[in-house]
């Protein structure tokens, strides 16, 4: 679902919204801001921030980016993203206040039109920052994208659509999951499920040979190279994989894991990974800022989390034709077709997860049908500049109902 979505006491907007977007914008181009609380440990939504505002910037638009720090930022400023840092990562109501002004301020130094938000916390202080700019008499409507709320609890999704129908002008989703999880808990405010993307150049401009990778990372030239990259966080479930790979029929497959990431808990996956005597077989990788060149490496795209959204990481493996093994939880099956481009195993299942990894393990012809439907399906529905262009076309009407509407 791409088009705009609003929910049903709200469709004379979907009917303005609509006209406005097919009677063509005032403006061809936006200033549009993105808050997130960091760039530090480099997830989908971290990720998302980077790609999405640096095609912005390349296509001509300004866009800039309020955080309070971490890693990434150094990236974003090669890129020349306008990047404010402020203490978006602290959540006391005070605090909460306090950045709102600050945003509102900041808005007006950079002329920014659109408040971005990337979650509930900064959602409200955006809509503070809103309203105080409209008082001001400028027009900044507060969109809020949502990737996925922190916790799976019925209390904290219902706590976050109440706050979404209060706080936010509209909600872009990266998933119907998404979407669906937080109308099962009240929330009926006007959307669009955009799902989000990665540029392919970033895959393009890997320009070493598979076999060089392999050396440098220690992969043997006949291995199957198994990569998960995600944060070393519980609901990812390293140590279901490691238990997994522990098993005789896992092991004395000619395989190697690499786990690219880093979080609280690789140390203690280090340590049990030694204590499972599996130091030949999985290799950390710690945080990484070459995954697409991992990716040319790589046979196999494996990610056995608990719980999920729809993730980026799977999409990028995609667009590198590979197959991918992962979980049937959140909206993964938004992406992956069981059987066609991947294997979804239940999550927790150990037995099912050694299977999946057997069998793409000894079939290398099956490997390869199933990463080609991947690239497929990557090409066709999860294309990177239109992802672009439609968070421009629905912040852009966003805004000009906004001005009608409060004018």
């Amino acid at each position: 679902m791409t088009g705009i979505q609003p929910a049903g006491q709200v469709s004379s907007f979907r009917n303005r919204l609509y006209n406005a977007v097919i009677a063509g914008l005032r403006r061809e181009l936006v200033n549009i801001a993105f808050i997130i609380m960091d760039l530090e440990l480099g997830g989908g939504a971290e990720h998302d921030i980077i790609n999405l505002s640096t095609g912005m910037k390349k296509a001509g638009h300004s866009p800039a980016v309020i955080t309070s720090g971490g890693r990434l930022c150094e990236y974003l400023e090669t890129e020349g993203v306008t990047l404010v840092r402020l203490p978006v990562n602290q959540r006391s109501p005070l605090q909460l206040w306090r950045n709102a002004e600050s945003f509102a301020r900041t808005a007006e130094r950079h002329e920014v039109e659109i408040l971005n938000p990337q979650g509930v916390y900064p959602a409200v202080s955006c809509y503070w920052a809103s309203r105080r700019l409209l008082r001001r008499g400028k027009f900044v409507p507060n969109v809020v994208t949502i990737h996925m709320l922190g916790r799976l609890t019925w209390w904290y999704y219902g706590m976050g659509a109440m706050l979404l129908n209060h706080y936010a002008d509209h909600v872009i989703f990266e998933s119907e999951c998404e979407l669906n999880r937080l109308k099962a808990r009240g929330f009926s405010g006007p959307y669009t499920v955009i799902p989000n993307c990665f540029p392919p150049s970033k895959l393009a401009a890997v320009t070493e040979s598979r076999a060089a990778i392999r050396r440098d990372i220690g992969v043997p030239d006949d291995a199957v190279l198994f990569i998960m990259p995600a944060r070393m966080t519980p609901e990812k479930r390293h140590d279901l994989l490691l238990e997994t790979l522990a098993r005789p029929e896992v092991r004395e497959l000619p395989i190697r894991f690499f786990l690219a990431g880093d979080g609280p808990l690789l140390d203690q996956c280090k340590r049990r990974a030694g204590e499972l005597g599996l130091a030949e077989k999985v290799i950390f990788g710690g945080f990484r800022k070459d995954v697409p060149r991992l990716y040319k490496a790589a046979d196999v795209f494996l990610l056995c989390s608990s719980n999920e959204s729809l993730p980026l990481s799977i999409r990028e493996g995609m667009g590198a034709s590979l197959p991918v093994i992962a979980t049937h939880v959140g909206g993964i099956a938004e992406a992956v077709e069981d059987g066609r481009s991947g294997l979804m195993v239940p999550s927790g299942d150990s037995d099912a997860l050694a299977g999946a990894i057997r069998k793409l393990a000894t079939d290398a012809a099956l490997r390869t049908s199933l990463g080609a439907r991947g690239l497929e399906i990557y090409r066709t529905r999860f294309d990177y500049n239109n992802w672009i262009r439609r968070t421009v076309e629905v912040t852009s009407a966003v805004r000009e109902e906004f001005i009608r509407t409060h004018r």
